[in-house]
């Protein structure tokens, strides 16, 4: 019974999986494929100057919004509370932090800090608008169970992304231009079609619930120091390092950033369903055993997939980067450990936001703040944009450490020990391929790597034929 129980857990879990991976996996894979184009349309000023501003919306919007996007969802599972008040809530909150970030916008445009800012306010703007709207009408729509829903918003906003990437930016070269605008209308037509399928006016009303409204601020707003942490420690290293060797090197660690970037997709389409498998697990029961297990099958995957990206990084680097950007290869590996740590992190986030201990989230986002903003100024002056690489890998486990002490041990499992060492594997395979150029010592890891998780692959097959 117990066995048929657990399965039925896996069971569940992979099919909420297998809807994100249609709302994320095919989104994630096609705007991959553009590397190529845009690597070689763009210089590495200009996408260096898009990815910082990318950057900047992704840090202005928990803070403007003091983090709420966070707790609709949560609030909308676990509680039996009206989608009208809790979307209504959120609307305020949206409103309120695109004044504030109109008002940053004029003050650049006053004193002109950044002549780019001021040249794209408007695209600056638009886009600010519709990614701070898609976040909250997608964990809105996981709220009341309209995942399919996301789903197919989500293809749509991509085929639109990408259609219009290759229109403008090939047909009618407009360079930095058109990659804003073909962005800013991929996050503009999820929106329009969540908006009229879940008839979202529907929930909207003028009064405000002061009492949900404080105990979702109350719950949301440490999570505003967890995102700054996440942003510390995977962006701010884009303002440092053009501080220190220039905006083209910016370029070349964002770019380099689109290959770990298929572990950190991977990983967010599975953490984005087990949110909704722990939630619900914890109003049931407590069931470590099950977190542990699986954070071990999760890591596998993890694993395999991070040591064969490592072990051909450099032919998969010369296909999908541009003449200009292949030089990006060098700093893909520890990247790469980044996401992974990262992964996990995400994995034990989940569980402590199911138990509401969202001030855990927060004590670990600070230790990582302060680990790698100080690496990254230290390292990077001492070692160039490869400082940037490694300081963000250190942040990533101080991060997963700390979410890890926190929850008392609840992943904790007889092959714990082979996690930490499936680890130090990877790290090593970094070290060797990046100043070694050994690709015998850094096969024959990935080799390792396979044999230490062959058992627990097996496992999870098992399982998912179990009836």
């Amino acid at each position: 019974m117990i066995n048929n129980n657990i399965s039925e857990k896996y069971k569940a879990l992979f099919k909420n999986t297998g809807i994100f991976a249609i709302s994320n996996f095919s989104s994630k894979v096609l705007i991959f494929l553009l590397v190529p184009l845009y690597t070689r349309v763009l210089s590495t000023e200009e996408y260096g100057f898009y990815d910082l501003v990318y950057t900047t919306i992704q840090l202005c919007f928990p803070i403007l919004t003091l983090g709420i996007s966070e707790a609709v969802m949560l609030f909308l599972l676990k509680n039996d509370t009206n989608p009208t008040k809790i979307f209504t809530i959120s609307v305020k909150f949206l409103l309120i932090a695109n004044i504030f970030f109109c008002g940053g916008l004029l003050v650049n445009h006053i004193f002109n800090f950044s002549h780019l800012t001021n040249k794209y306010t408007l695209y600056i703007l638009s886009f600010f608008v519709f990614y701070c709207l898609e976040n909250v009408l997608f964990q809105f729509a996981k709220g009341i169970n309209a995942v399919s829903d996301m789903a197919i918003a989500s293809v749509f906003g991509t085929i639109t992304m990408v259609a219009l990437n290759i229109f403008f930016l090939l047909v009618f070269r407009l360079g930095l231009q058109g990659y804003f605008i073909a962005n800013i209308i991929g996050y503009f037509v999820p929106c329009l079609y969540l908006i009229v399928k879940l008839k979202i006016w529907k929930y909207i009303e003028l009064k405000i619930d002061k009492k949900l409204q404080h105990a979702m601020v109350t719950y949301a707003a440490p999570l505003i120091v967890n995102t700054l942490g996440w942003w510390a420690n995977n962006t701010s290293d884009r303002y440092i390092v053009t501080a220190i060797c220039g905006v083209g090197s910016n370029g070349l660690i964002s770019v380099a950033y689109k290959i770990p970037n298929i572990v950190s997709t991977i990983s967010g389409i599975f953490i984005q369903a087990w949110q909704i498998s722990v939630i619900n697990e914890k109003q049931k029961n407590k069931n470590s055993t099950f977190y542990a297990d699986f954070f071990v099958h999760f890591n596998a995957l993890l694993c395999l997939m991070s040591s064969f990206l490592i072990l051909f990084d450099k032919p998969i680097s010369k296909i999908i980067f541009g003449n200009d950007f292949f030089n990006a290869w060098k700093y893909v590996p520890f990247l790469i450990i980044s996401a992974l740590f990262n992964s996990a992190s995400g994995y034990m986030g989940a569980i402590l936001a199911a138990d509401m201990k969202s001030k855990a989230l927060a004590d670990s986002a600070i230790a990582g703040i302060v680990t790698n903003i100080s690496l990254n100024f230290i390292l990077t002056i001492m070692m160039g944009p490869q400082g940037i690489t490694i300081a963000t890998m250190i942040g990533s486990f101080i991060i997963y450490y700390g979410r890890e002490h926190q929850s008392k041990g609840e992943i904790r499992s007889k092959s714990y020990k082979l996690i930490l060492i499936s680890w130090l594997l990877l790290i090593f395979m970094s070290v060797f391929l990046i100043y070694f150029s050994n690709y015998i010592i850094v096969g024959a890891m990935a080799l390792a790597e396979i044999v230490i998780y062959k058992k627990s692959i097996t496992t999870v097959l098992k399982k998912l034929k179990a009836k």
